[in-house]
């Protein structure tokens, strides 16, 4: 969710799903350390969010502690130790799923978060490298080392997102630790996650909530026409422009307009538009223009 989720999307999510907990960006460990301005603006939250997740990502034992402590002080709810990132420049560095490859480091990192906050710890990582067959042993030392939940991601480094998510393995982990075990992966509907769980005690949803934050609600409460969801966007338009100023604001928002009007019709014909809009005035104008092409086509 690297580019997404942002306090504004947070905010939005949150207005349509109040229940929900939310997690902020994969954050750099050592740069949280070093205090670099462009990743504290990352960890900007607003109370309307809570609770928020802090999610770091590194390799690093004493930057992990001092994140750590940081992301206490800053009034998160938890921390989130990445481990499951397959991009390719995470994966060089040795950060994210490539430390499925080193059990030994990341049971140090974890322990290092666990020791220094009293913060709930989670780890999010994958099924594996290439399979699932030393899941249950990196679960286990995962938790002997501190954790206090762990998320898997229900595919391994080696396969694609467009690969079927495979579940199987997540419940296995369950059945082998003592502490919650959350699934990840496929989950486009919330009945689909609700269905998922089986013996685990929660799930996420990730992608799926890009330009559709009621995936959070049953289908029966979601929203019927696009006119509908206009509030959300406009909302969500706004804050981005009280988070960035209204030039980078509007420049970030675009992608999420791309996305809320996904799957409309003759929606392609809208794409200039929204890829252009430098103001709230622009996003209303488009919405409108939307909104009226939806109602010539009803009839």
């Amino acid at each position: 969710m690297e580019g997404y989720s942002d306090s504004p999307f947070r905010r939005v999510c949150k207005t349509v799903a109040p229940t929900i907990v939310t997690y902020t960006e994969f954050t750099s460990a050592d740069g949280l350390t070093y205090k670099a301005p462009r990743l504290l603006e990352k960890f900007h939250f607003t109370e309307t969010e809570a609770p928020v997740i802090a999610q770091i990502f590194g390799k690093n034992e004493a930057s992990f502690a001092a994140a750590a402590k940081f992301c206490e002080e800053r009034g998160f709810a938890g921390i989130d130790l990445n481990m499951g990132c397959p991009a390719k420049k995470v994966v060089k560095s040795e950060h994210g799923i490539a430390l499925r490859r080193n059990h030994d480091l990341a049971f140090r990192l974890i322990e290092a978060v666990a020791k220094a906050t009293n913060l709930p710890v989670s780890v999010k990582t994958r099924l594996g490298w290439s399979d699932a067959s030393d899941l249950i042993e990196f679960g286990r030392g995962a938790q002997n080392a501190g954790a206090d939940m762990i998320c898997i991601h229900a595919r391994t480094y080696q396969e694609p997102y467009g690969v079927p998510a495979v579940w199987g393995p997540v419940y296995a982990l369950k059945d082998a630790l003592t502490i919650p075990v959350w699934g990840n992966g496929g989950v486009t509907r919330l009945e689909d996650g609700v269905a998922l769980c089986q013996n685990l005690d929660g799930f996420l949803i990730g992608q799926a909530a890009i330009g559709n934050p009621w995936v959070f609600l049953p289908e029966d409460q979601q929203p019927k026409t696009f006119s509908d969801k206009l509030d959300v966007i406009r909302k969500h338009a706004a804050w981005m422009i009280e988070e960035r100023g209204e030039l980078n604001g509007m420049r970030q928002f675009r992608k999420h307009f791309l996305q809320y009007v996904k799957g409309i019709h003759n929606a392609k014909s809208f794409r200039s538009e929204i890829c252009h809009v430098a103001s709230l005035e622009d996003v209303d104008t488009a919405l409108d223009l939307i909104v009226k092409d939806a109602a010539l086509a009803a009839h």
